[in-house]
């Protein structure tokens, strides 16, 4: 029996499977065409190498002999409270001599002072709470971008110097005025750019990890912080932020295992701070590059569950970087989704080094952190209310310092009434309108959790003189009584302080947080009004839990140990 000469054979494959076939393939040529091979150029940031370098304040620099403290020859004129971000200095006839540093108990105030002088051309470094203006012989004079105001002589006549302090906290006035010479400061820049420049290059050679040192260093630029994670106007993006050496062409790799890095975005760089806009869904680990240099691999949070979260605020971290560090580290123990600041981020806003230093800080905890300003972080801005270091390092462009967004069960809005004098939120502003529209509208009032966030508390009792912000109480008030507010979260007054209101529609808590770093007043100075149910003078952070129906808010210290809590129930 002979074979047929051909056969034919049939398979059905179904259209199911074969999109599966198709799609393993797919993945299968994508990983090996994007297979991760990077080797870290260095073992950390450079930060610790320059932080010796750039953390000492600008005069304490100089030598006693290129520079000139202005402490006597003040006139005190007394203070005001007109309101507006531009004001003409009064025509005072008489004032009170007085010496500096000089300070009076005043909230919300303009101080005036003027001196006469006889100066040479050079600069002048004003220190006033919380912020200063300044008039040479009746002309605005206007700080340039080391925060220092120039003067100099066209005549052989002295100069009148005006001073204007605008103070937003308790207590405020006319610190330190020091004069140095134009040449002094020329010098003095060459010589921080010459430690700067040496302090980079000692890091590199201390943290590079290949055996063999690179025929040009300048081939492998080093960044000066790891990654923080900063929220992005859109909701399902996230920013990455870093320092590092300026001008680098750099990206940003990530992918959702360590071992799939397949997607790659442009990191934006300007003035050594480098900028990358991810995925939040496709982003858990990630790794950058600039020129040639490639960091190690970093990993993020996954996504936030929408119907429980946790949280962590802080607020008035203000330069004390000790204790800012162990509530890092407390926080970063109770694995937040994200963390809120409140403000008061640094002790002077007007040096962009502590910046950087906060966001080395933040840096460990690989989470979104929220950061809000506070008046301190306006600090070297009064000449037009424009945060700059505050927006350079912690904001992404066009960002503002306002925002509302929501975040699982909880709604949010964090407001600033330190872009206004006195501290406030005018009916006349944007903000304002801002405000009563978002507190209205449907996507606040289906929120579970709806809560406030504003460095200057509506009710505080932890400083003498100082009850709350009343244009903030009489902002809020109506809308808390309508049960439209069931948190209140602030810092400014350095304590841990709680208040919980009941009223027709329930009741709404204030809490300040204002522990994170910055000194404390003596126990026994409080004030009357208002009774607090709770103030304790201790460093912490506030850790919140939300669900659909409950709410735990716990006070912190710096053992994780809970001081304070309390739970609200829906």
């Amino acid at each position: 029996m002979g074979m047929p000469k051909s056969f034919h054979f049939t398979l059905h494959i179904p259209p199911a499977f074969t999109k599966t076939i198709s799609a393993v393939l797919f993945m299968t040529l994508l990983v090996s065409c994007h297979k991760i091979e990077f080797k870290p150029s260095y073992s950390a940031p450079a930060f610790q190498y320059l932080n010796q370098v750039m953390k000492t304040i600008l005069l304490n620099e100089f030598s006693d002999g290129e520079k000139l403290d202005l402490a006597e020859g003040w006139q005190f004129h007394g203070w005001d409270t007109l309101a507006g971000k531009e004001q003409a200095f009064p025509d005072f006839l008489v004032g009170n001599p007085v010496k500096l540093p000089h300070r009076i108990t005043q909230p919300n105030s303009n101080i005036w002072y003027s001196g006469v002088f006889d100066l040479a051309e050079g600069y002048l470094k004003i220190n006033g709470d919380d912020g200063t203006q300044l008039w040479c012989d009746g002309e605005r004079i206007y700080q340039n971008e080391n925060q220092l105001y120039p003067v100099g002589k066209i005549s052989e006549q002295s100069i009148k110097l005006s001073i204007r302090v605008i103070n937003n906290a308790v207590s405020g006035g006319l610190k330190q005025v020091t004069w140095v010479s134009r040449g002094s400061l020329e010098d003095l820049s060459k010589r921080k750019k010459s430690a700067y420049d040496s302090a980079v290059h000692e890091a590199k050679k201390a943290l590079w990890l290949e055996s063999d040192f690179p025929t040009d260093w300048k081939d492998y630029p080093i960044w000066l912080t790891d990654p923080v994670l900063l929220p992005h106007t859109k909701k399902d993006s996230l920013t990455i932020r870093w320092l590092g050496e300026k001008n680098a062409i750099s990206k940003i790799h990530y992918g959702r295992e360590p071992g799939l890095i397949l997607q790659s975005a442009k990191a934006l760089e300007k003035d050594g701070i480098y900028t990358a806009v991810v995925p939040r869904q496709n982003c858990s680990y990630y790794y950058f590059e600039m020129d040639k240099t490639q960091s190690p691999l970093f990993t993020m949070k996954k996504n936030i569950s929408q119907k429980e979260i946790s949280f962590s605020v802080w607020a008035d971290s203000q330069g004390g970087w000790e204790t800012f560090s162990r509530i890092i580290n407390q926080m970063k123990i109770n694995n937040p989704d994200f963390t809120i600041g409140v403000g008061d981020l640094v002790g002077n806003g007007a040096q962009p080094w502590q910046y950087i230093r906060l966001l080395d800080y933040l840096s460990k905890i690989h989470v979104p952190h929220r950061l809000f300003a506070g008046n301190h972080d306006y600090d070297g801005s009064y000449d037009d209310w424009n945060p700059i270091h505050f927006n350079r390092y912690l904001k992404t462009k066009n960002e503002k310092t306002y925002s509302f967004w929501r975040e699982g069960p909880c709604a949010f809005i964090a407001l600033d009434p330190n872009a206004h004098f006195p501290v406030s939120i005018p009916e006349s502003s944007s903000q304002f309108n801002w405000f009563t529209k978002t507190i209205q509208s449907e996507s606040w009032k289906s929120a579970p959790w709806k809560i406030v966030l504003v460095h200057q508390p509506p009710y505080s009792q932890g400083w003498i003189d100082y009850q709350g912000e009343k244009s903030i109480r009489e902002l809020l008030k109506p809308f808390w009584e309508s049960g439209l507010i069931d948190l209140v979260i602030s810092g400014h007054t350095h304590d841990y302080e709680r208040l919980i209101i009941p009223h027709e529609k329930g009741k709404t808590a204030f809490v300040i947080v204002g522990g994170a770093g910055g000194g404390f007043e003596s126990d026994d100075l409080l004030e009357s009004l208002p009774e607090m149910d709770t103030v304790l003078r201790t460093h912490h952070f506030g850790w919140i839990k939300a669900g659909e129906e409950r709410l735990e808010f716990h006070a912190m210290d710096l053992e994780g140990n809970r001081v304070d809590g309390f739970t609200l129930l829906k």
